[in-house]
């Protein structure tokens, strides 16, 4: 074209989708949905900033890397404000310690965690209306979602992380939204979001935080896009399908097809589902099972098991590795179906508090009698377990709860917020906050809403 800008690929039509999708033209549904996802995040991330044991070493190595200077953006769970970098690296980082938030198996991503930091922190600087705010984050789940659905499941046969190689896209694409860039500036700041994608899956080798920092990451080097593309600096082109785009760098099988079909038709943002259980959510349909043959069976805990799961999750929480046989700490316990099984089979539910039984020698005892096998044949999420004694009596779930086919309601997201939010707000600053994200759209300035989730001084 004569002013340079492409027009015709993949990554140009994401980007001119995310500047000129009108709010009326974004399904309502779509809307709903993205209200219950930034209540969730709230919770998330309001508890892990008091509660995950990475919380307090994250916190002090960000100051040390962006100051402790007082800024203008609310960070979710501390009091104060802090600069847009530490901002965006404690609300990414934070938001995803738990591994308690949203996902998107379509896309095969969390989109929230990336997308939310990003949207909050521009409307808060800028005092976006509520109407706005939510149109912006539909969008950047939108392209995040799309950008993991065209990685798809074999990139982490290759050792990637799909959440922040997707979330990166989208957190891009909802604060350039919110900052007016028109198709040319988003184009460029996609552009240079490709040099940025990254997220390796090693952690799961010894345990290590590095996944909760994954999101964090992702948030800031996004801010940092934008920047960077609002003050003209070119991007590469065609950053997702390109020859060495980021399909093709980190996916050994891209479907760069599923970045753009149906694009304002079917919206993969409307497929994001609330988790139930703070893990993996590979594990869910196990502990689903788990859950229901414990009401069934008369000693379950001294049952021997036979589990199948799909060869995704069977590579991510079920592979009879020593630290998912008998996890170690937190993030060992959160990727090991065998532990989480266990721990469910114990206390007839699964919650934060499961953590309590990392090491212990009941746990131990029952993950050593569970026996879990790939089958191709099984769809991500989906899950057979069967009791080895009585195998007329097993258990398959084909979708975890949560999905948008067995979503949670409204007063159950709710009852999951206050869970996590009213100790570190207080119960009245948490249900001002819950009340407030039930009516955003009505809000003709959301940054004292925002500011509700900085834990009081």
């Amino acid at each position: 074209m004569a002013d340079g800008l492409e027009r015709s690929g993949a990554t140009a039509r994401l980007a001119a989708f995310a500047v000129s999708t009108a709010g009326d033209e974004i399904p309502a549904t779509v809307l709903a949905t993205m209200r219950v996802c930034l209540l969730d995040w709230f919770g998330n991330t309001v508890f892990a900033a008091q509660h995950a044991d990475s919380a307090p070493s994250v916190r002090q190595g960000i100051a040390a890397f962006a100051g402790t200077e007082p800024g203008a953006h609310t960070v979710a769970g501390e009091p104060g404000r802090r600069s847009l970098s530490a901002a965006l690296l404690l609300n990414g980082t934070f938001g995803h310690s738990l591994d308690f938030d949203d996902t998107n198996l379509f896309g095969k991503i969390h989109p929230g965690v990336t997308v939310i930091p990003a949207a909050l922190a521009e409307a808060e600087r800028t005092h976006t209306n509520g109407g706005d705010l939510l149109a912006a984050i539909a969008l950047g789940y939108e392209v995040a979602c799309r950008v993991g659905a065209a990685l798809g499941e074999a990139t982490y046969t290759r050792g990637f992380h799909p959440t922040p190689l997707g979330g990166i896209f989208g957190a891009v694409a909802a604060m350039g939204r919110l900052r007016g860039f028109d198709a040319a500036q988003m184009q460029a700041a996609f552009g240079l979001a490709g040099s940025r994608a990254a997220g390796s899956m090693q952690y799961l080798e010894n345990g290590a935080w590095n996944k909760r920092l994954h999101t964090g990451f992702a948030a800031h080097d996004a801010a940092l896009c934008v920047a960077l593309a609002e003050a003209g600096v070119s991007g590469a082109a065609a950053a997702l399908e390109g020859r060495a785009g980021v399909l093709t760098s980190y996916s050994p099988a891209p479907r760069p097809d599923l970045l753009t079909d149906g694009l304002g038709t079917f919206w993969a943002a409307a497929e994001t589902a609330i988790k139930p259980y703070p893990n993996c959510r590979l594990n869910h349909s196990a502990i689903e099972a788990a859950l229901l043959l414990r009401e069934t069976l008369a000693a379950p805990q001294e049952e021997s098991y036979a589990l199948r799961l799909g060869a995704t999750a069977y590579r991510m929480v079920g592979e009879p590795l020593p630290l998912k046989r008998a996890a170690q700490n937190i993030v060992d316990g959160q990727f090991s179906v065998y532990f989480q099984i266990a721990a469910s089979l114990i206390d007839g539910r699964n919650d934060w508090n499961s953590y309590r039984l990392l090491g212990d020698a009941e746990v131990n005892r029952i993950a050593a009698r569970i026996e879990v096998t790939e089958d191709v044949g099984l769809a991500l999420g989906e899950a057979v377990l069967t009791p080895k004694s009585a195998p007329e009596l097993a258990v398959h779930i084909r979708e975890p709860l949560g999905e948008p086919t067995r979503p949670l309601s409204w007063d159950s997201v709710c009852a999951k917020f206050t869970s996590l939010a009213a100790g570190p707000l207080g119960a009245g600053r948490a249900a001002q906050l819950a009340a407030g994200v039930a009516t955003v759209d009505a809000l003709t300035d959301t940054a004292p809403l925002i500011a509700l989730a900085g834990a009081p001084a």
